[in-house]
């Protein structure tokens, strides 16, 4: 892996696409996001390589009558685009369309408030599910997790939260969707557990869903340190049991560290720094990730080989891949999926 080898190929897309030899069917979910373009094309090139994709398009915030909550309203439905989805159908008709939906915009009482009464919760999680019955969509992922935990800033709401999402699945699985559910990387950066949830928890939760992805890619250390060190990111797999519900994220996207500040890169800043002659590329031991040195940053960007490495031991704990996002890396990284 070199600066001339990824500048030669990283835009070289190939078409091969073989079965898995394990025993499960490996999810391979991609993100594809408004604000990266790049992902929409991406995705069509490569529907045949994909189980799920998610395009990230829509919010439940709360909706109050008279200052009382009532139920919630679905928002982003502007950013639809139903010949892209025909198109990703056409290509894969196997592909599961499953839209993620956040909650969005809520105050601490108003998330309490959904989260203590049942009828509430049951008109918004009913609301979601015609919503998307109507739209013709395969399932969803749901970002209410995490979501209800920082709106709320305790962590003695998890079991409510929990129970929450046991109802919201009924809901969808009335209308045969996919449920999909999110949670936060469960360690932190030492590997010693965060408390935000644990293996009992997320049993409960991977009970209460089709899949549950840990977001293995929201590592926080005290140093520059890569985006998902490749120890930290097996353990935040190993620590909470793995599975084939489990799905591990996988970023596309680097962090470029200077002066004390990091910054989210996409593809078009990493590129840009790759060609000029005062930067150095090694791979970095520690977080099995390759670093990019400048003159006055150090850039942690994924490369085939961090991926693969990745990949591989996804396959390993027979846990699938869900990449955030499609629009901001190398398309030749999709080169890796089976």
């Amino acid at each position: 892996m070199t600066k001339t080898s990824i500048l030669r190929e990283h835009d070289n897309l190939n078409d091969e696409f073989h079965q898995p030899n394990s025993q499960f069917d490996l999810t391979q979910l991609a993100y594809i996001t408004p604000w990266n373009r790049g992902g929409y094309d991406l995705a069509e090139k490569t529907a045949h390589k994909l189980t799920h994709v998610s395009p990230v398009w829509f919010q439940a915030r709360p909706s109050q009558i008279d200052g009382v909550l009532n139920t919630c309203k679905i928002e982003g439905m502007h950013e639809i685009d139903r010949d892209w989805l025909e198109s990703l159908r056409e290509k894969n008709e196997k592909i599961k369309i499953v839209p993620r939906i956040i909650f969005d915009e809520w105050s601490s009482e108003q998330m309490k408030a959904f989260l203590m009464d049942a009828q509430t919760a049951k008109r918004c999680f009913e609301d979601i599910a015609n919503f998307y019955s109507r739209n013709q969509f395969d399932g969803a992922v749901i970002e209410l997790y995490m979501q209800a935990l920082i709106s709320i800033q305790s962590l003695q709401v998890k079991s409510v939260i929990i129970e929450s999402m046991q109802d919201l699945k009924k809901s969808l699985k009335k209308l045969h969707m996919q449920v999909i559910y999110t949670v936060p990387a469960p360690l932190e950066w030492d590997n010693q557990p965060n408390n935000l949830i644990t293996p009992d928890e997320y049993r409960k939760l991977t009970d209460a869903a089709d899949f549950v992805q840990i977001m293995t890619y929201d590592y926080r250390g005290n140093k520059p340190a890569g985006v998902a060190p490749y120890d930290w990111f097996e353990s935040c797999i190993f620590y909470l049991g793995g599975g084939t519900k489990t799905v591990a994220g996988l970023n596309f996207y680097g962090y470029e560290f200077s002066k004390g500040k990091v910054d989210a890169i996409t593809f078009d800043r990493y590129l840009k720094v790759l060609k000029s002659d005062k930067t150095t590329l090694s791979f970095d031991e520690n977080s099995m990730e390759h670093k990019l040195k400048t003159p006055t940053s150090v850039i942690y960007f994924p490369s085939l080989t961090s991926l693969e490495l990745r990949i591989n031991m996804a396959h390993r704990y027979e846990v699938g891949i869900a990449i955030w996002d499609y629009g901001q890396g190398l398309n030749y990284f999709t080169n890796l999926l089976i």
